[in-house]
């Protein structure tokens, strides 16, 4: 039987960390990969994320929301616990290390994720701003914000307590999320949240974000702190040793081995029978694949990310085959799949029972 244990985080040296599979060796990207971060002098001024922060301070404006958190580049997207500002990933002020990030991590955020993502921490410093969360009527509407992480929380998918903004059921995952996921949808330009939550028991947390903002939204903020946890001018690391340590914390291993060659050989075709492979079907849809998973069942992107690699090296040892003209089947079951397996994982601790 699969147990829990059996799944365990490692290291793993980036594939062809210095080199993109689909092109040569250039020394510009050596060079960045072999950069402190803080060498590199990165800065929003002038950069598209200047853009998308001005327009999330429009956002605000438009809700009649006065505070306008400070932003800054840092090592991932956060805001310090009880801290008015936001930290946003340092990649994404550089084209060139936004490239880096699709290819070494095999995603990267785009134009409408970092807005969504601006405006989930926006929510965040709103509440660190005016000290929400110490009401009573906060507490009463959303839980205690003392309540600690739970990185492993499981969410009851389609729930209709909670919005839905970020993929995976992210405001689920505690109390000062599930605010910070209410205001992002109450700040989307052109969302009619009354319509889209009408009969949900999350439209009472929407009713109390626009009372909120009509009482606060002009005032001045409580707390007016600037301290941001790190700084990318405080970055010491490489970018390449930036990879290897989130793959280090991300990466996980699954001790799957052949249990799910059945479920594949049912899918697709066997060997030499068809003209094209299924292994350049499944890399191809790779991402599609894990968003879609990630999104749908709640299981966190590290475990779906594991589960789609395991099945593309199995498709691959059993050289597989697909007919071109029934592409949007094998989608379809592969997808149906995946997602099972992962759903099966989020309650059960594992993908399947062995015997």
């Amino acid at each position: 039987m699969l147990q829990p244990s059996q799944i365990t985080f490692r290291e793993k040296t980036l594939a062809d960390p210095h080199e993109a599979a689909d092109s040569p060796r250039r020394p510009e990207r050596e060079a960045l990969l072999q950069a402190r971060i803080k060498d590199l002098r990165l800065h929003l001024k002038g950069t598209a994320l200047e853009r998308y922060i001005q327009q999330l301070y429009s956002e605000l404006e438009s809700k009649a929301i006065s505070f306008r958190p400070e932003c800054y580049l840092s090592d991932q997207w956060g805001c310090p616990s009880g801290v008015p500002v936001i930290g946003l990933p340092f990649y994404l002020a550089d084209p060139r290390l936004h490239s880096i990030e699709a290819e070494l991590s095999g995603d990267a955020e785009t134009e409408r994720e970092i807005l969504m993502y601006l405006r989930h921490e926006a929510g965040h410093a709103f509440n660190y701003a005016y000290r929400l969360y110490d009401t009573d009527e906060w507490r009463k509407i959303f839980g205690d914000y003392s309540k600690p992480y739970d990185e492993t929380y499981k969410p009851r998918p389609f729930s209709r307590k909670y919005v839905v903004h970020i993929s995976g059921w992210y405001a689920q995952k505690h109390p000062d999320e599930d605010f910070a996921e209410t205001f992002a949808v109450f700040l989307t330009p052109g969302l009619d949240w009354r319509k889209r939550y009408a009969g949900w028991a999350a439209l009472k947390k929407l009713e109390y974000m626009e009372k909120v903002i009509q009482r606060v939204g002009r005032t001045s903020p409580l707390v007016q702190l600037a301290e941001r946890d790190l700084d990318v001018e405080d970055m010491e690391e490489t970018v390449l040793d930036h990879y290897r340590q989130r793959q280090l914390e991300e990466r996980v291993e699954l001790s799957l081995r052949e249990h799910l060659d059945q479920d594949l050989l049912g899918l697709f075709e066997p060997p030499d029978t068809a003209p094209a492979s299924a292994e350049t079907l499944v890399r191809a849809e790779r991402q599609s694949l894990i968003q879609a998973v990630t999104q749908y069942s709640g299981v966190g992107r590290p475990v779906v990310l594991a589960l789609v690699e395991h099945l593309i090296e199995r498709t691959t040892a059993l050289r597989l085959s697909i007919h071109l003209d029934k592409t949007r089947e094998y989608l379809t079951k592969l997808t149906s799949l995946a997602t099972a397996l992962a759903m099966n994982y989020l309650y059960t601790d594992r993908f399947f029972e062995v015997d």
